[in-house]
């Protein structure tokens, strides 16, 4: 399901997700060529968009004119350079998978935003970067890698007093999906809950919640699976002659045919916290 493009996988295991779309018989390494040829091609690694980013990033209060903001879990940069054409920001962005940043930084370079986005490869579990050094942290689909509670104690301290973080998480909408959409979900993911789970950590980690809402379908077709399915088309006709890759191509293709079909189960929200005083 959604797992396999919530941030890049780590290269040592199976990419997330291979519960629903790969066979665990198949070599890591034919995973990782599959999975990568499809998802390095795409504008973005998640469900997301401008109109929700832009929705998010309304809820961020008191920013200052320039916030200092980092993008954990970056992928290719789809939602950095919206949030530099919605913000006047420094952005440090960061993925520990070096193709995307690889791509992120021609992008960066040909649309000459050298001295607004910073990219790098890095581990979001331990970045490397100053405590206390951003305004807004922002992670579109990757903070479940490390858990979320771990995760917000990695923002937290990330974060300036009264700093603010932006995120996606996916959250299930209702109780007995069917078993492939748990599969999917679960295999990477075996804590995911409902949004009242997601709160309940949040009140516990020294944040303040200031707002949060479900991402719209328009968010999961319109940069993400149609792409996506356009890149199916390209890498089967590439492929033609192999079996075997076809077959890799055909279970991620059942990705967005099981979101058509069931994705009133489950849901992406974001969620908009800010740092408390006293954390």
């Amino acid at each position: 399901m959604a797992r396999l493009v919530r941030g890049a996988p780590d290269c040592g295991r199976e990419p997330p997700g291979q519960l629903e779309v790969w066979s665990v018989a198949e070599p890591n390494d034919r995973f990782r060529r599959v999975f990568f040829e499809v998802f390095e091609a795409l504008p973005r690694q998640g469900p997301g968009n401008r109109a929700s980013a832009a929705r998010a990033l309304a809820l961020c209060h008191a920013l200052p004119p320039t916030p200092s903001i980092l993008d954990l879990g970056c992928g290719v940069g789809g939602q950095t350079l919206i949030l530099a054409e919605l913000t006047s920001s420094i952005i440090t962005a960061i993925d520990n998978h070096a193709p995307f940043i690889a791509r992120l930084r021609s992008t960066v370079a040909a649309r000459g935003l050298e001295q607004r986005i910073r990219p790098l490869v890095a581990d979001m579990a331990a970045p490397g970067l100053p405590p206390g050094g951003f305004d807004l942290i922002w992670s579109e689909g990757a903070l479940y890698q490390l858990g979320i509670e771990p995760a917000l104690l990695v923002c937290r301290d990330l974060l300036r007093p009264c700093g603010h973080l932006a995120f996606t998480d996916a959250v299930w909408r209702k109780a007995n999906p069917p078993e492939e959409v748990r599969a999917g979900f679960e295999s990477d993911y075996p804590t995911m809950g409902f949004v009242n789970d997601v709160l309940a950590i949040v009140a516990r980690s020294g944040f303040e919640l200031l707002g949060h809402f479900a991402l719209p379908d328009e968010a999961w077709w319109d940069d993400f699976y149609t792409p996506m399915q356009r890149r199916l088309d390209e890498l089967r006709r590439k492929y033609s002659g192999d079996a075997e890759t076809l077959a890799l191509l055909g279970r991620i293709a059942r990705e967005p045919e099981l979101h058509r079909l069931y994705g009133d189960y489950y849901a992406y929200e974001f969620f908009v916290l800010r740092r408390a005083i006293q954390s």
